[in-house]
């Protein structure tokens, strides 16, 4: 009987993984979304300036990233804390906040601003890089385990 409770226990958990990388998909369109009203290519009634955009840009990128790893980290008994693409993501969400922080502060007048870091144009884009890379790494980590 305990042997069935793991199975049930372990096909609840690859559903749940398999709905958070669905979800996580959801949000990129999204975010792909609010990335081309950003660039004006595409009118999104909340996004009326670069300010609403890059913060639209941070929300659903961090919860796209956030919707795959941390629930396959909690519902997987396989999963690697010391894996290659676990650090690379745990790295890449470290300048993800750190960029989205640069920015705000950079926007809000309380630091000078980096240019070709916090100017909003590169900003969309160094911002996209690291969350697409981000959410293909952990899209990959399900595949992939070492």
């Amino acid at each position: 009987m305990t042997t069935v409770q793991e199975k049930d226990s372990a096909g609840f958990s690859n559903i749940i993984v398999n709905i958070s990388t669905i979800v996580g998909a959801i949000l990129g369109v999204l975010y792909i979304l609010i990335l081309l009203a950003a660039f004006n290519i595409l009118n999104l009634p909340l996004i009326t300036d670069d300010f609403s955009a890059f913060v639209g840009l941070a929300i659903f990128g961090t919860a796209m990233c956030m919707s795959v790893y941390p629930i396959r980290a909690s519902l997987q008994k396989d999963f690697k804390w010391l894996s290659v693409l676990t650090i690379s993501a745990i790295i890449l969400g470290v300048l993800v906040g750190a960029e989205i922080i640069l920015v705000i502060l950079a926007d809000l007048g309380i630091i000078a601003g980096i240019s070709g870091i916090t100017t909003y144009p590169n900003a969309f884009i160094i911002l996209s890089v690291i969350v697409f890379v981000k959410w293909i790494s952990a899209t990959a980590h399900l595949f992939v385990k070492f």
